[in-house]
């Protein structure tokens, strides 16, 4: 992400050339309104959260299997990361947002837009589950309202967090965005494209398992999957297969050689969701594997080829992510990036 860091390196004021009329600003009031909103719907979550910590028992019906200690580290650790994901909307909809510097906004949005996308697909399916009494949602424990307040949290959250990203991107990096796709300078090519085939290839495994999964019972509990094959969790396959394509797909146009009509958000975006999704897939099921053989009392979904599924996942989305710092960083020439270009038109103006 070096390009975005040299694009943002004079600060806020980067915006006035790609934007001259200001009128991308994340200035107005449309922008705090749609940041609050964001807020309000990640409170409905973190207030369940606050009051599990506390030692709450409200949305249980049944004492949880999972151990104590580990319910509790869970809690602490989820609330923390709604707490900064208010702190991310919140850089998305004000000024003091533009001057962070690139790194420390992309990096929570790249992660949060991972973790909460699967919602969008899972979402709906728990409520009509629940509404249908079709399967219960997590361990049975919990009341019937606990996973159509949690799923809806999350799935408000993640249209939330994208649009509010996007507008943001609009406004500091528009002229990047606009740009075509293509990549006339990608970094050192032999060897990112070996990475580029790599990644390409783990994703098409994971997609295929992933699917495999979604589509055969049977063959999931052939690769050691021990939990309910409901609607649910089918479909939370089939979105992590789509998300590994879409991560493909988008990674493929990125790197080509010869400069595409297709505008670079388009890529851009499908790498971003696709390998950010891919990455979360994984790592949450993959800590509890560890946790579990360690003996720290989590269960996970699967062992075997399951865990190892999961590790490939975590790794095709960080080497994805990595691809794609290194082929913006070789678009550091692009209009509206280079802080020389700036200059140069700032004193062709005078």
């Amino acid at each position: 992400m070096s390009a975005l860091a040299d694009a943002d390196r004079d600060g806020i004021h980067a915006r006035g050339e790609d934007d001259p009329s200001g009128a991308h600003r994340p200035r107005g009031r449309h922008r705090v309104v749609i940041g609050y909103l964001v807020v309000a719907a990640i409170l409905p979550y973190l207030l369940l959260k606050a009051a599990w910590i506390a030692g709450s028992t409200i949305g249980f019906a049944t004492e949880s299997s999972v151990d104590p200690g580990v319910l509790l580290g869970g809690n602490i650790l989820t609330a923390g990361m709604e707490l900064v994901a208010i702190v991310v909307v919140l850089a998305f909809t004000h000024d003091w947002g533009m001057r962070l510097p690139a790194w420390l906004v992309l990096l929570p949005a790249w992660v949060g837009t991972g973790l909460l996308a699967p919602f969008v697909v899972a979402g709906p399916l728990v409520v009509l589950s629940v509404a249908t009494a079709a399967s219960p949602v997590g361990d049975g424990s919990f009341e019937p309202w606990v996973g159509p307040v949690v799923y809806s949290s999350f799935g408000a959250q993640a249209l939330g967090i994208a649009l509010t990203f996007a507008l943001y991107a609009r406004a500091r990096w528009a002229r990047l965005l606009r740009s075509r796709a293509g990549c006339r300078s990608a970094g050192p090519h032999p060897l990112l494209t070996p990475a580029v085939w790599i990644a390409a290839v783990l994703l098409a495994a994971v997609a295929a398992a992933r699917l495999l999964w979604a589509l055969d019972p049977a063959a999931a509990a052939s690769f050691g999957l021990t939990d309910a094959r409901g609607t649910t969790e089918r479909a939370a396959d089939a979105g992590a297969a789509a998300f590994a394509l879409m991560a493909a797909a988008g990674l493929l146009v990125l790197v080509r050689r010869r400069r595409a009509r297709t505008p670079l958000w388009v890529p851009l975006a499908l790498t971003w969701v696709g390998s950010g999704a891919t990455w979360a897939g994984g790592w949450w099921p993959l800590l509890l594997w560890i946790g579990e053989v360690a003996g720290a009392g989590t269960s996970s979904p699967g062992a075997g080829l399951v865990a190892g599924v999961h590790l490939v996942q975590v790794i095709a989305g960080l080497l994805v992510a990595r691809v794609g710092a290194v082929v913006l960083a070789g678009r550091g020439g692009a209009p509206g990036l280079s802080p020389g270009h700036r200059r140069r038109s700032v004193d062709a103006r005078q």
